[in-house]
């Protein structure tokens, strides 16, 4: 029995050899993986997408530090059964895959990185924002991180306004959480040495037009690795998993 803080969303595929775990991003909650969920699922894994202590659904109290985050998911797989495991994570989730990786637990396969970049320094004004006015925050998070295309035509999948989808999704975030998980992203500290102690492969996935989490700095991460990759969407920003799922999705197939 999984005994965590953790609210999971977990689909048992007959083969039961190989799970992904899908981590969400800051004032985010498992709905930002709707469009990985079911087609990895569909290609005979076990998948569980989550919702971290205070975001979405789950009503345990959020937590201060990626480390705090990283722990749960490492006492969760733990506490799995499964031989491949691999971790796929977006934004602030993408810093709590990293932090996991360096216990090098053996049954994650492979961890995947989705706008990431490190050090993740938040924008001062807009950590500031986003402890005064929450709401005003993410909606300048949105227009940062969408490029035009996107705000204009959405993934082109799902059928609604893009902007208007991930407003929904983290409007309904608890008072002072993307304060909190912003913050944490803020202060989360590695060094060189640690993260060249990672042996796990690591893919790092980019949008071209990413400006919360630049690819320059993704690649910076990529070249600190022992064993990693760099694959670069383009017109797209930060929200890639819905962004461009088609593309995103293909990419993580192919490294599994």
């Amino acid at each position: 029995m999984i005994k965590s803080k953790l609210k999971l969303f977990y689909k048992k595929n007959q083969n039961r050899s190989r799970l992904i775990i899908f981590i969400h991003g800051a004032a985010c909650d498992h709905t930002m993986w709707v469009y990985q969920t079911r087609y990895f699922f569909n290609k005979n894994f076990s998948i569980i997408s989550l919702d971290l202590p205070g975001h979405g659904t789950n009503s345990s109290e959020a937590l201060n530090s990626i480390k705090a985050f990283s722990a749960l998911i490492k006492k969760l797989i733990k506490d799995m059964s499964y031989k491949e495991i691999y971790l796929i994570g977006h934004s602030m989730g993408s810093l709590i895959c990293l932090d996991t990786a360096l216990d090098n637990l053996k049954p994650i396969k492979k961890i995947f990185l989705i706008g990431v970049c490190y050090p993740m320094h938040v924008n001062k004004k807009l950590l500031l924002k986003s402890k005064n006015d929450q709401n005003l925050a993410i909606k300048d998070m949105i227009s940062w991180s969408l490029p035009d295309k996107i705000k204009l035509n959405g993934s082109n999948l799902i059928g609604l306004n893009l902007p208007n989808f991930i407003n929904v999704i983290m409007s309904n975030s608890k008072k002072d959480l993307l304060y909190k998980d912003l913050l944490a992203c803020n202060n989360f500290i590695m060094t060189k040495d640690d993260i060249k102690k990672i042996k796990t492969s690591i893919i790092i996935i980019s949008g071209d037009n990413d400006v919360m989490a630049p690819k320059k700095s993704a690649k910076l991460l990529n070249d600190m690795l022992s064993v990693s990759n760099f694959e670069l969407i383009h017109d797209v920003g930060h929200f890639q998993p819905l962004e461009d799922p088609l593309k995103l999705n293909k990419i993580i197939l192919r490294y599994i």
